[in-house]
Order: structure tokens, then C-alpha cells, then sequence
């Protein structure tokens, strides 16, 4: 009796062939069939750092080559931790949910109140939102409030640029005198 692995016997043509897995950590497993080893990539249970190869074989190669889909690349926050959707099979557009209110407000507080901060960062805030909206990468339902918030927010800015300048000029002109 021999403690030697013995070679897998070549399948059937009624059987589909056998896989073993390598794991990125280095652990094998395996022999599994074809089906199972779909189910498996459909699960998220092996990802593109994974090898396989044929039961028949003594070639590993990457698990890309066999699943192609492993190849793209992942989308972020896709629910089940285990389980990494691609980004082919989701193909839903998704734009960043705008800041129109947010940026308004600020505008309002820099414009009405007494910290010029407030307008510098509704101006800013505003004006980053506006460039993504012409990017298409931003959700453009706000860019009505983005424009309010965007030129308020300027006016806020240069309102207290010119009260600030006022100020200094009158307090020069009080110590020359």
C-alpha cells in the first residue's frame, strides 16, 4: 500500500473535469467539478489571486483566465462583505447626491452673519459641486440651489473683502492724520 497521491483518473465525456483551487494564503482544495467551482466563483468564494487547475494538470493558472470577470475591477459597497459584485454586472449610473442646501445655508449664515468663513465655504463647497455637475459624476437636481449658494457665497466673500479694505484704509488714514 503506497502513501503516494494517486493521479486523478482523466473524466468521462459525460463528466465535466475537476478543478483544484489555490488559495492567495496557499491552502488546496479540491478535486471539484466545473459546476461547483461556477457556484463557487458566483459566490464571491474565489477571487482573481485565486489559481486553479485541471484535475489532469500540473499547470496552475490564474483564475482570471478561466473567469474573465475576475479581472474587473470591484465596486465599493456592494452589501454582502463575502460577496464582490463587478462592476459589468451592475451597470446601475450612480452620481454623488448633490449639497445644495447645505451650501445655501452656509452662504446665508456668511452673508447675514458676521464670520466671513461661512461664505468662503459655501463659495467653495458650491463651486466643487458645480464642477462635478458638468462632469456628470454629481446629481444635477440642486443645481439651482448651487448657483444661489455659489453667488452668495461670492458676494459674502467680496462683501467682506471691501468692508475689511474699508476699514484698514480708514484706520490708516486716521493714524497719518
Amino acid at each position: 500500500m503506497s502513501s503516494a497521491p494517486e493521479p486523478a483518473q482523466a473524466a468521462s465525456p459525460n463528466e465535466e473535469p475537476l478543478f483544484f483551487v489555490k488559495i492567495p494564503e496557499g491552502q488546496i482544495f479540491g478535486p471539484i467539478p466545473s459546476k461547483e467551482l461556477d457556484k463557487w466563483v458566483m459566490d464571491g468564494r474565489i477571487d482573481r489571486q485565486c489559481e486553479l487547475r485541471k484535475a489532469d494538470s500540473a499547470v496552475w493558472e490564474k483564475s482570471d483566465h478561466r473567469y474573465p470577470v475576475l479581472a474587473l475591477p470591484e465596486q465599493v459597497g456592494s452589501g454582502s462583505p463575502f460577496h464582490q459584485v463587478r462592476l459589468s454586472e451592475t451597470n446601475a449610473p450612480y452620481q454623488v447626491p448633490h449639497r445644495g442646501i447645505p451650501s445655501l445655508i452656509l452662504a446665508l449664515i456668511g452673508l447675514l452673519g458676521v464670520c466671513p468663513i461661512f461664505s468662503i465655504a459655501a463659495w467653495s463647497m458650491a463651486h466643487s459641486d458645480l464642477e462635478e455637475i458638468d462632469k456628470k459624476h454629481m446629481n444635477p437636481s440642486g443645481r439651482a440651489l448651487l448657483l444661489w449658494a455659489n453667488y452668495l457665497g461670492m458676494a459674502g466673500v467680496i462683501g467682506y473683502g471691501v468692508l475689511f479694505l474699508g476699514f484698514l484704509m480708514v484706520a490708516i488714514l486716521r493714524f497719518l492724520l
